[in-house]
């Protein structure tokens, strides 16, 4: 009897959720083959396939789908021309579902484990959710006065998935080992892209572009995006007639800021291994799992410093050094023999991979300032960036409306593929582009929400039980910040989602025990 009162709850509920998903995606899998819409049934399928995956799960087996699919996304066609991604439509249904169970009826969890019903009774997602709604907010109130005021609400809809993410992985993320698990998967994808990227590294510029002519291709980059680019070979990952990392990404800058999130991730772990071992007394058993944990560490980071060189983008660079300098901040409490060592040993390992590609370096360096001269008839960043801020004073308050910057600046020549064509410019800035889409207040609100945010992880790296994680998420939030410094790519499809996840971690329970 005990067995059935305690599955019966959710159990049931999650039944008819899954009985009415699947009698609506029927219903409208008839009518679509009824009409011979080929397309639209595969469409649903897809649809039905993600949002079921979503609702029968395992909470935790959901929030480990969802760092899994950051990278893939899983891309399909949607209404003609458009497209969507398999992992929003998980995170929408799966943040619809955890609303139901831990907000509208927590009673359900409660019931089903009455020890826990006290831990799961508060949400801890409303501390940054106030400044994101504030945030919203006024976002809403410049989209009527925006130039373009449908770029305006899809910029409100590119924060969705961050949102999102966030509210599920925070939510569901009770225990340290789901949490640990969590933070395995990021830096598996992490490795995955590394090892992605360095093999592109090893093909010509043909053979690469014949890979991503084939129709499987589409799945894991944005479809519409890669056909467009396909056309002109507008791609940035293309220097000196030779292919740099990319990954899963269409724009390798966001690539590269992705690697350097992760790798200060693993760059905490690493330091956090040596602490450890420094507290406990040597064993044969403990020696020989700090031997194995050091070494796969080790790996782990090489690889994706050495694919971050590949990108030769200094977004990633700047995005690594934030991390960095998180780290040392949080770590210089906690300082020892061992971790001086492995800071040395790091900054010759840097040293070395900086010669090692020291001739891109160079080059990259030399075409970075000879475009900010104007050399190559292109707009610099801090031109773009002095432009926009002119015209701040125009709307102060409320600015011109999400995604609306590029419309405020004069279409300009742009190296694309090897060519100069007429593009619409860039703001260059994450920053910059709120302070004038979104006025003074909006950029407030942005503020409000990353103080929030690094204020609680700060806060958790000096008190939590597992300061090595808490370094390590706050610093890989840090460099996603800060790679945004000079490049627009906070809600872009796979670093929007990883910030969700980081913030999620961060503010999930487990993270401050």
């Amino acid at each position: 009897m005990t067995a059935i009162s305690i599955a019966s709850p959710s159990d049931a509920t999650r039944a008819r959720a899954i009985v009415l998903v699947c009698a609506f995606a029927a219903i409208a899998l008839g009518a679509l083959s009824a009409l011979g819409a080929e397309q639209s049934v595969a469409t649903m399928l897809v649809v039905c396939v993600f949002s079921v995956a979503a609702l029968i799960l395992p909470l935790s087996w959901v929030a480990l789908a969802l760092a899994a699919l950051i990278p893939l996304q899983i891309y399909f066609p949607f209404a003609g021309a458009l497209n969507l991604r398999g992992a929003l439509v998980f995170v929408a249904v799966a943040a619809l579902r955890v609303f139901i169970v831990r907000v509208l009826r927590p009673d359900w969890q409660s019931a089903a484990r009455p020890e826990r019903g006290r831990r799961i009774g508060g949400l801890r997602s409303l501390p940054w959710m106030i400044p994101a709604a504030l945030f919203a907010l006024a976002a809403l109130v410049a989209v009527p006065t925006a130039i373009n005021r449908y770029e305006a609400l899809k910029g409100i809809y590119l924060w969705l998935p961050i949102v999102a993410t966030a509210f599920v992985i925070g939510e569901i993320v009770r225990s340290e080992q789901l949490a640990k698990q969590i933070i395995v998967v990021l830096i598996a994808a992490g490795v995955g892209e590394a090892a992605l990227g360095s093999l592109q590294t090893l093909l010509d510029v043909p053979r690469v572009i014949d890979i991503l002519q084939m129709p499987i291709s589409s799945l894991v980059y944005q479809p519409n995006m890669l056909r467009d680019r396909l056309t002109d070979l507008s791609f940035n990952w293309l220097f000196n007639q030779r292919v740099l990392a990319f990954g899963t990404f269409i724009n390798n800058i966001d690539y590269a800021i992705f690697l350097a999130a992760i790798l200060s991730l693993v760059i905490a772990l690493l330091l956090g291994e040596a602490q450890t071992a420094d507290r406990r007394p040597p064993t044969a058993s403990r020696i020989t799992h700090h031997v194995l944990r050091y070494a796969g560490l080790s790996l782990f980071a090489a690889l994706l410093a050495v694919a971050l060189m590949q990108t030769i983008k200094w977004s990633g660079m700047l995005a690594l050094a934030g991390g960095i300098a998180t780290i040392a901040l949080l770590y210089a409490p906690r300082v020892s023999p061992r971790l001086l060592a492995l800071g040395a040993l790091g900054c010759i390992v840097a040293l070395a991979l900086a010669a090692l590609f020291s001739g891109d370096i160079a080059s990259r360096v030399l075409f970075l300032v000879q475009r900010e001269e104007g050399a190559f008839a292109t707009a610099g960043r801090v031109t773009t960036w002095l432009q926009l801020l002119g015209l701040l004073a125009q709307r102060p308050l409320f600015g011109f409306g999400l995604n609306n910057s590029p419309f405020l600046l004069d279409a300009a020549p742009s190296l694309s593929g090897g060519a100069f064509v007429l593009n619409l410019r860039s703001p260059e800035s994450a920053y910059v582009a709120v302070l004038v889409e979104m006025g003074l207040v909006g950029f407030a609100m942005l503020a409000l929400f990353v103080g929030v945010v690094v204020g609680r992880a700060f806060r958790d790296a000096q008190s939590a039980r597992a300061p090595a994680r808490a370094i390590g998420l706050g610093a890989a939030t840090i460099a996603i910040l800060c790679g945004n410094l000079t490049v627009v790519g906070l809600t872009t499809d796979q670093n929007g989602m990883l910030l969700g996840a980081l913030i999620g971690l961060i503010f999930s329970s487990a993270n401050s025990q």
